[in-house]
């Protein structure tokens, strides 16, 4: 199964989010493929992995270090760099794109990458990523040539605010759209919405404000403001236990167990 955390607004928390449901699904002992998609490289620069990242490392002709495999107590976490090389990014894709060789090279290295046994593949991505867009579809078709009808768990984090929480549910809309009209193999079997960073005292008030959005979603979580959270700097193994995260790991396993079951979109 593919975990795709999507978002319409960068610093919400999608790579924590990323981070917490990767260690959270192998301390139930599942062997976990967290791929670092965004840009910045925020997972990969917090697991160590100092090279750069697997599309940089290509266009480069050099072996790279853009994997790392982390001991973890019952389940295994392997971290890949995709991306993460900051304002390169956009030259590197375009060099793929006009470079048959290039492409054909980063393919076969990612191919190598998820021959890695692997339960679930988590995809932690920059704001407003879209499958039709080249950089995320690199990774998407490598990914399905290789294991096609691979279902798809969508994971939308957002802040508490409300215009972001709006916009939030207009990029998802505007997501679904792209997605019926390009057609990837992508197989979408279910989503939640995350609103992260919730001040404490506002847990109540956002609660019932977003109690129509349970509809819409497989589950909707609210995380409250945590300090030892935030700008966490720490190991993977030492990033706080919560509640609210084993709800979420909790909720997708019943997916993963039963991927017939049906999928809620109404926007």
């Amino acid at each position: 199964m593919r975990i795709v955390i999507l978002g319409s607004k960068g610093g919400v928390g999608k790579s924590t989010i990323a981070l917490l449901l990767a260690k959270q699904l192998c301390s139930l002992g599942k062997k976990v493929l967290l791929v670092d998609r965004d840009q910045l490289g925020y997972v990969s620069w917090l697991v160590r992995i100092k090279g750069k990242g697997l599309v940089a490392s290509t266009v480069d002709n050099e072996e790279g270090d853009y994997l790392k495999q982390l001991d973890m107590s019952n389940g295994a976490l392997t971290v890949l760099k995709f991306y993460g090389d900051g304002p390169r990014f956009y030259n590197d894709i375009k060099n793929i794109n006009s470079n048959k060789d290039l492409l054909e090279s980063l393919q076969r290295r990612y191919k190598d990458v998820i021959k890695i046994k692997h339960d679930f593949v988590i995809l932690d991505n920059k704001s407003h990523s879209f499958p039709s867009s080249r950089e995320i579809e690199l990774e998407l078709k490598a990914y399905l040539s290789l294991y096609p009808g691979t279902p798809s768990y969508r994971v939308f984090v957002t802040d508490s605010h409300k215009i972001d929480i709006e916009n939030s549910l207009y990029f998802i809309s505007t997501l679904d759209r792209k997605v019926n009209e390009n057609k990837l193999g992508i197989r979408v079997i279910a989503q939640s919405f995350v609103i992260n960073m919730v001040p404490p005292q506002r847990m109540g008030e956002i609660e019932e404000q977003t109690r129509s959005l349970r509809s819409s979603f497989d589950s909707v979580i609210l995380l409250p403001f945590l300090e030892e959270l935030y700008g966490f700097t720490g190991e993977v193994k030492d990033i706080p236990n919560l509640k609210e995260i084993n709800k979420l790991t909790s909720d997708i396993l019943k997916f993963y167990d039963d991927p017939s079951k049906n999928f809620k979109r109404s926007f």
